[in-house]
């Protein structure tokens, strides 16, 4: 895997489904993008995707804490990127933003912690050593400005 030198972007267009009977994104539905954008950085920045993170390795990155941003609404008609950078590292923990855009609109802006964790004891735990280039190389682009 080649070192990344841009943020992990993740495009989704958004669906009827998405949507409430106001004909726009219904709200909760923002947390579930930026669960997909952090899905996807995982598999691409550390190759391995949540599920088979869980299962296969015993570790979780269940979230401890996530706070949301709406700057503007989603209809059918968007395509919306996801930009994740991870912008800290705990000892036990990753801190990331998540910035949704349409295009140069601004969509969402996300701040969210998650703790690393063995499974099988729900304990928090120090990331992986496969994963420590990865998780410097994501530091360093999440923090440039």
């Amino acid at each position: 895997m080649s070192k990344p030198t841009e943020p992990f972007v993740h495009t989704r267009r958004i669906m009827f489904g998405d949507t409430d009977a106001a004909r726009v994104v219904y709200t909760p539905r923002f947390l579930h993008f930026v669960v997909e954008a952090l899905d996807g950085w995982f598999d691409e920045r550390l190759g391995v995707n949540w599920y088979d993170m869980n299962v296969d390795q015993n570790i979780g990155t269940p979230f401890v804490r996530s706070e949301i941003d709406y700057r503007s609404a989603l209809t059918p008609r968007d395509t919306l990127a996801s930009t994740v950078r991870l912008i800290k590292r705990g000892g036990s923990s990753l801190h990331f933003s998540v910035v949704g855009c349409v295009g140069e609109r601004l969509v969402y802006e996300a701040k969210l912690i998650v703790a690393v964790a063995r499974t099988d004891m729900f304990r928090p735990s120090r990331p992986p050593e496969a994963w420590e280039a990865a998780l410097a190389a994501e530091l360093e682009i999440g923090t440039k400005l």
